[in-house]
């Protein structure tokens, strides 16, 4: 993983992630780009009469965002007792009023392999669900999105929870191992069992591929589900009691993933994900 963007509009949940980043990267040692994407409104440019006089509206709004960046970042830093910023953090800003779209094209173009967002909102977690830039991102973003809460306190990874319906595991853990392996944290995969695989196949294909991942930091939790409380609760009840540092899942549109969290009560969302959530795209046709 060669370089983190943190995406920021300035807020208290963007300089959550931000210092969140921070404290990360001291482990994974990546290039941080801190990234603003600058968009004026269109009323402010109707001030300009002419192409010149909007580009230079435009390119001073742009250097005044940059400072206001660099100083964002200045301050997380010195939060951290970090004195010296390493020449590893960058501030970079565009303007491009597709805030979404622009930040995954630069976190592509700098060849990004995680995104990390804090949820956005005076609402805090439960905007993160209902149309704010950090579902919008975990739903087009082919780069993984980590979302951090905003009330939410840095501590090392230690153990991942990874829930997974064991469909289609070996792609999944090929993309989390990477990041589990960098941050030296265990996986737990939690399978709910609803008593669907009678014959047990998913789970000992599961047991037999983990044996044979050469990384040994994997278990395979085995939970008996019910069909009589939400999915949100039963991964909620384990979150509650193992106290992981970290929830994975992968989305694709449709997804039991999508079904799941568009269908629950938004208190429950809120208590489930009280840990950063860390989303990765599911394979196609999968």
């Amino acid at each position: 993983m060669t370089t983190l963007l943190v995406p920021s509009d300035f807020s208290a949940n963007a300089t959550a992630a931000l210092r969140y980043a921070i404290q990360l990267n001291r482990f994974l040692k990546s290039t941080l780009i801190v990234f603003h994407c600058s968009h004026i409104s269109a009323y402010a440019l109707t001030a300009a009469s002419t192409k010149e006089q909007m580009n230079l509206l435009l390119k001073e709004d742009e250097q005044d965002k940059l400072e206001k960046l660099q100083d964002q970042v200045q301050k997380a830093y010195k939060y951290l007792d970090i004195k010296k910023i390493p020449a590893n953090t960058k501030c970079l800003v565009e303007y491009n009023p597709m805030v979404v779209e622009n930040t995954i094209d630069v976190a592509k173009k700098n060849d990004a392999g995680l995104i990390i967002m804090g949820t956005h909102g005076a609402t805090g977690i439960k905007k993160f669900f209902f149309g704010s830039n950090t579902s919008i991102m975990i739903s087009k973003s082919p780069v993984p999105v980590l979302a951090i809460p905003g009330n939410y306190t840095y501590a090392p990874l230690q153990t991942i929870v990874f829930s997974s319906d064991l469909q289609n595991l070996p792609f999944e853990l090929n993309l989390l191992l990477p990041f589990a392996i960098a941050n030296k944290a265990a996986i737990d995969v939690l399978y709910l069992d609803y008593g669907i695989d009678t014959d047990s196949k998913k789970i000992n294909n599961a047991e037999t591929l983990i044996l044979k991942t050469p990384y040994k930091k994997i278990k395979l939790v085995k939970q008996k589900a019910t069909i009589e409380s939400s999915l949100v609760d039963q991964v909620k009840k384990y979150i509650s009691k193992n106290k992981p540092g970290c929830l994975v899942m992968f989305t694709r549109e449709r997804s039991l993933w999508d079904r799941l969290f568009a269908g629950s009560k938004t208190e429950d969302m809120s208590a489930a994900l009280n840990v950063p959530l860390l989303s990765f795209k599911k394979e196609n046709n999968k």
